[in-house]
């Protein structure tokens, strides 16, 4: 999927690097990675590095966790689905066969659907579209606008610094990471539990 990515405009290239600083960084935890063991995490917002010059003079992202079972667990509020972002010109760019975890010879399918640069995975049961994953980059559709609106009332960086947020729920099942370069929202990524 990351290769995917790559191949789209310069949008999903910040998408592309939310990913490896999610997925790659030091907060390495949850569903992905559930043998690590971490301390609680507290309900107000912990600085567990701050941004210091390297050598090379660049200037590295503080990594905040926030604590938030609302924001984790709905962060759109209402979820876009498959039908509304196919109607609105989204493009379904994979498709791939995925075995049911619950039902002997059923078998899934796992979407990969892109949208004015955001791309979405769903996973396709018989009964409903279940979000898998969400990269988020353009913040000009109505969902991404829920979205931004959602970030801010949970977290506001100081002008000029770049921050990745770790949103989690309590049960640490669910993830929203954020990045925000020069004090403003970036990228999101949106990583629901599903079982």
């Amino acid at each position: 999927m990351l290769t995917a990515l790559l191949l789209t405009s310069a949008t999903s290239l910040s998408a592309a690097l939310l990913y490896a600083a999610a997925l790659l960084g030091p907060d390495q935890q949850g569903p992905r990675n559930s043998s690590r063991q971490q301390a609680e995490i507290n309900p107000t917002a912990t600085a567990h590095t701050a941004g210091a010059p390297s050598r090379s003079g660049v200037t590295t992202a503080r990594l905040v966790r926030l604590t938030n079972d609302s924001l984790a667990g709905q962060p759109f509020g209402a979820e876009p689905t498959v039908a509304e972002l196919l109607l609105d010109g989204g493009k379904v760019v994979a498709r791939r066969p995925c075995r049911n975890l619950h039902e002997a010879g059923q078998v899934d399918t796992v979407l990969l659907l892109r949208h004015q640069g955001n791309t979405f995975e769903f996973y396709r049961a018989a009964e409903k579209d279940l979000l898998r994953d969400a990269a988020i980059t353009n913040f000009q559709p109505s969902y991404a606008r829920r979205l931004r609106t959602r970030m801010e009332a949970a977290h506001r960086p100081a002008t000029g610094v770049s921050e990745q947020l770790r949103i989690g729920d309590t049960e640490r099942t669910n993830y929203v990471s954020v990045l925000y370069q020069g004090g403003r929202l970036s990228a999101v990524h949106v990583e629901p539990y599903l079982d």
